[in-house]
């Protein structure tokens, strides 16, 4: 019997794309000096009839002016197929079980973006909302420039107020969230850019997945249990540097990030963007590593009675690799190009409990249109 439920692994997901949202407005250092318009489609698809995500998305920025600009994004994504329940195998080897779900999401972010003397000034709001999960975010950004415009401080601040509601329940949950960050970005010569973000981040409500279930003392348990508060740090370093010889630009960077559920996590990643015939086509191949350990309250199993529990492999200890590779083809020379874009990515439990079944591996495939003008 094929079995409909809602998963907050897809409430993961849409909290992504707040956060992509929120952080947009927070992270960029300069207003934009162009107006353009994206429109993009996204199929991301796991193995073994996982999770399949198909998304349609813009990103717009306007320029009101020489110091005003306005800019946005919309999405909508389609979710459908299996997910784990947090359950082992009903037999050793055996695939973790799972159950079918299906749900539609859409998000929209504006800002507005104004420079005033040496400080550009950014406000923004994202909204989310999909059967079980709605999410309202707010975010304020401040870049502040000096040194003959060589050095800028970033200072930003974003909230997010999310209304928690299981498919079929009486849930009915609050989770609020506070973002902060500091940074800088330094130029170091005409071919060196440095940047250095120290984010915190703290949580509060409902932040349990209602879906999961545990076993405890040998019996199922219907929802898993974790704190209702989470303090993160974060620690994001970024270096650019550009190889006339070779008209090629290498992005690297490294985040390390830090949670009181006691969870560690590192992410690597290094970029190169290359252009060909004048400048009509981009190609940006990337490599991505994250690796972290698990939450104090993650097992497979539980015995007694414990305060927290979950066995959510996406707390557990993990790995995983991303290889993909980006190109943007110019039909109209800075008016009008189309995007392509693909994404390997490849996980892996570094325990000896988890079921690597539950760790799915996946591919992701973008087209789109870029209008410049």
């Amino acid at each position: 019997m094929q079995v409909r439920l809602y998963s907050r692994s897809i409430a993961r997901t849409v909290r992504l794309w707040v956060i992509i949202g929120a952080l947009y407005l927070v992270i960029c250092s300069t207003l934009k000096a162009e107006s353009f318009f994206d429109s993009r489609y996204q199929y991301y698809q796991e193995e073994d009839d996982r999770i399949r995500v198909d998304s349609n998305y813009s990103l717009f920025s306007i320029d009101l002016n020489e110091t005003t600009v306005i800019d946005g994004s919309f999405l909508y994504s389609a979710i459908s197929g299996a997910s784990p329940t947090g359950l082992p195998p009903l037999v050793k080897g055996d695939p973790v079980p799972s159950v079918y779900l299906e749900d539609e999401r859409y998000a929209f972010t504006l800002g507005l973006g104004r420079q005033i003397g040496s400080h550009a000034v950014k406000a923004g709001f994202a909204y989310s909302t999909e059967s079980d999960y709605t999410s309202f975010g707010y975010s304020l950004q401040d870049t502040i420039s000096f040194n003959h415009k060589n050095t800028e401080l970033v200072l930003g601040f974003a909230f997010t107020d999310d209304t928690v509601g299981a498919n079929g329940t009486s849930l009915d949950a609050l989770k609020r969230s506070y973002d902060a960050i500091v940074g800088v970005n330094q130029v170091l010569s005409r071919n060196d850019l440095v940047s250095l973000n120290i984010g915190l981040g703290w949580k509060q409500g409902f932040l349990s997945d209602p879906y999961k279930r545990v076993l405890i003392n040998e019996f199922y348990v219907f929802n898993e249990k974790r704190p209702d508060q989470k303090f993160e740090q974060l620690l994001f370093l970024q270096w650019t540097h550009y190889f006339s010889m070779l008209n090629t630009s290498m992005e690297t960077s490294y985040r390390f990030g830090h949670n009181d559920y006691g969870s560690i996590s590192h992410t690597a990643q290094v970029a190169f963007y290359k252009r060909f015939f004048g400048g009509r086509l981009t190609l940006r191949p990337s490599f991505r590593y994250y690796r972290q350990s698990k939450a104090d309250f993650y097992d497979t199993e539980f015995t007694g009675h414990p305060d927290y529990y979950s066995s959510d492999y996406r707390v557990s200890a993990e790995e995983t690799f991303n290889l993909g590779v980006q190109a943007r083809l110019y039909i109209v020379k800075e008016k009008l190009a189309v995007d392509a874009g693909y994404e390997r990515y490849i996980t892996r439990g570094l325990d000896d409990r988890t079921s690597q079944s539950a760790y799915p591996d996946a591919h992701s495939f973008t087209v789109g249109l870029h209008f410049q003008f």
